[in-house]
């Protein structure tokens, strides 16, 4: 029974990642997406003023920590970095801390190149993991994940990634909350807005959570950085996301694109059944659902 909660527990920390660090599903455009004009809103222009940054980053490092959460009241905080590097040969990696309320803990670390994606994990219900994806799989993930409007897998659409000075996140807060700038225009020194806002009527919680009814955030004037986000209920904290460092366009090295396998061997991710069930499972499903019979790139001509 325990193992099986662990299980469980473990299955959840990436889709509650997602949401902590990179925003719910539909809240990111792709890159290279023409940003919009601002609106007469604020809240647009600051969410076009961030894309338009991101845009123009050549790399992006953030290093964040984040607390909430998961149905049920089991707490969990993560702390971790991202890397992303754009240009003529694009790469990103992120490595995760993460521990719950009960004392459980573990470690997420990837690294996703041409060559495909490293991933080592330390978790509760696997133990640790060393695996490689090769870039046919990635192709299928990233395909799977934009057909299911999916991100919780190894190669689907890293929101975060893509929108790493928090576009992403700002613009399904947005959706969700009635948000207004305040008139407070400093955080720990540095001039920047924060905004607040109330949830927005009729919106359900498909998590079985409890349901945030206000949202404060603080965005950075120098970067169009969002720097911190907490959404609350009264005045109690359900989710908080901290960015404790942020810098644009520094210079990154390809060995900062690797991952330690602290001693595992490296597989193939074929060789991993439990995820690579998942992973034939998730590209069926995408199969099935997409328009005309469409299949999975790999299995085209």
């Amino acid at each position: 029974m325990a193992a099986a909660r662990s299980t469980k527990r473990t299955n959840l920390f990436p889709a509650v990642l997602t949401l902590l660090l990179g925003g719910s599903a539909g809240a990111q455009e792709p890159p290279g997406t023409p940003v919009r004009p601002p609106q007469a809103d604020p809240i647009d222009a600051i969410v076009a003023a961030m894309r338009t940054a991101e845009q123009r980053a050549r790399s992006v490092v953030v290093e964040m920590s984040t607390t909430g959460q998961l149905p049920g009241g089991l707490e969990l905080s993560t702390r971790g970095h991202l890397r992303v590097l754009r240009g003529t040969q694009p790469a990103v990696h992120a490595e995760v801390e993460f521990s719950f309320g009960d004392g459980l803990r573990g470690r997420v670390e990837s690294a996703q190149t041409a060559s495909g994606i490293l991933l080592y994990e330390e978790n509760p219900a696997f133990g640790e993991l060393y695996l490689h994806l090769d870039p046919v799989v990635v192709a299928d993930l990233e395909w799977a994940g934009q057909v299911l409007d999916r991100a919780d897998l190894p190669g689907m659409a890293d929101r975060r990634a893509a929108a790493p000075l928090g576009s992403g996140m700002l613009a399904e807060l947005q959706r969700q909350f009635a948000l207004e700038l305040t008139d407070r225009r400093e955080r720990q020194g540095e001039a920047g807005r924060w905004l607040q806002g109330r949830r927005r009527a009729g919106l359900d919680d498909d998590g079985g959570g409890a349901l945030a009814d206000r949202v404060e955030l603080f965005v950075r004037d120098r970067d169009q950085a969002l720097l911190e986000m907490t959404q609350l209920l009264g005045d109690r904290p359900l989710q908080q996301l901290i960015v404790r460092r942020l810098e644009v366009d520094a210079a990154l090295e390809p060995a900062q694109f690797t991952v330690d396998g602290r001693g595992q061997p490296l597989r193939e991710v074929q060789q991993h059944p439990p995820m690579w069930d998942q992973i034939e499972q998730v590209v069926r499903q995408a199969e099935a659902k997409a328009a005309d019979g469409l299949v999975r790139p790999s299995r085209r001509r």
